[in-house]
């Protein structure tokens, strides 16, 4: 068996880990596991195991015939099997399968969005939609979208899975009170709504002035990011909220934190939350997506945009109580088991079987 996964970025975001958690994943399992990231480089390159055939494609332009043409030869090359299409990577991967016959083509569906989907257009997936043997999806209401809107009968839930956590980095510098430092880790744009965060920081605040807050991601739209960025500065808790931007290795710093915190408008299966579970924190999260089925009865769901739900949750997660430390070593057991590479992996390795 021989998986091409392809993406358009390595910029440090969910679906981009999780083309490298596949790469990685396969390489130990299948003859040939590949990787195209066909329009950016970036951070995520360095996770990527050496051994890994790997092509930068450089693709200038939507309609980049010459970049097509280099991918078919790197398919050729590594007679690969199946491209799993990793989001917006999906157009290139068609016209690909288009001048390769018997390619299968897998389309990753990780849509963020999934509260809003009656806003989401799909007038050119379903055009593309013919020429996939499959879709992946990160919950089960983007597997029913897409055999609804989209007429793929072979859509399938498959749960997002974590690499195995690096050791603790022990030179990390970290601010706050233990067993009271937040931490949020989502790239800054409105969907996550770090402002009702900031908001429930605030009356937490007035509650106990030992927390502190400690956001990481990257500032992808520019916007959002400066009017966050002028709130920290103007608000009386400037001292108590720290930036980091984006970290590679999200893994050997979580442990230095208590309550890993998610509020989102929408999610998909967000991968941050399984890395909360990893390292052992407390967490709360909006009930979107499937934050709710990643939870379990660990942890605190609460409805999205919800200031003071929020802001009671996480005064409550961080209590040195038993019952929430029980639920923390509990919501862990439960992600390494549940959302572990080998189950899933296995899994799907058996459904590019059924495709091929």
């Amino acid at each position: 068996m021989r998986v091409l996964q392809l993406i358009d970025s390595l910029e440090i975001g969910g679906a981009e880990r999780m083309a490298v958690n596949y790469a990685n994943a396969l390489h130990k399992r299948i003859a040939v596991s590949a990787f195209c990231v066909t329009r950016k480089e970036g951070a995520l390159k360095a996770l990527i195991d050496p051994e890994i055939p790997y092509l930068y494609l450089e693709r200038k332009r939507r309609l980049d015939f010459a970049a097509v043409f280099r991918l078919q030869q790197f398919i050729k090359k590594h007679n690969i099997d199946v491209i799993q299409a990793h989001g917006s990577s999906c157009f290139v991967s068609v016209l690909v399968k288009l001048v390769t016959p018997g390619l299968k083509l897998i389309w990753h569906d990780h849509y963020g969005k999934s509260e809003f989907l009656a806003e989401r257009k799909a007038t050119s997936l379903r055009m593309l939609s013919v020429f996939f043997d499959a879709v992946f999806a990160v919950n089960e209401k983007l597997a029913h979208w897409s055999i609804e809107k989209l007429k793929v009968e072979n859509a399938f839930y498959i749960k997002n899975f974590i690499a195995e956590a690096l050791p603790m980095d022990s030179d990390f510098e970290v601010f706050g009170a233990k067993g009271k430092r937040i931490v949020c880790v989502a790239n800054l744009r409105p969907q996550k709504n770090h402002q009702l965060l900031l908001d429930a920081f605030k009356w937490v605040l007035e509650q106990d002035a030992a927390f502190t807050l400690h956001l990481f991601g990257q500032a992808a739209d520019r916007f959002y990011a400066d009017s966050l960025f002028e709130r920290m500065k103007a608000e009386p808790f400037t001292k108590s909220v720290f930036y980091y931007g984006t970290h590679l290795k999200m893994s050997a710093i979580l442990p230095h934190f208590d309550v890993g915190v998610l509020s989102s408008d929408s999610e998909g299966l967000p991968l941050a939350l399984l890395e909360y579970g990893q390292a052992g924190l407390d967490a709360v999260a909006t009930d979107v997506g499937q934050c709710k089925v990643v939870l379990g009865h660990y942890g605190k769901i609460i409805p999205p945009r919800d200031k003071e739900a929020l802001a009671e949750a996480v005064l409550k997660s961080s209590s040195a109580d038993s019952e929430f430390r029980a639920n923390a070593a509990g919501f862990r057991e439960k992600v390494l088991c549940e959302f572990g590479e080998s189950e899933i992996i296995e899994h799907v390795i058996t459904l590019y079987a059924e495709i091929i």
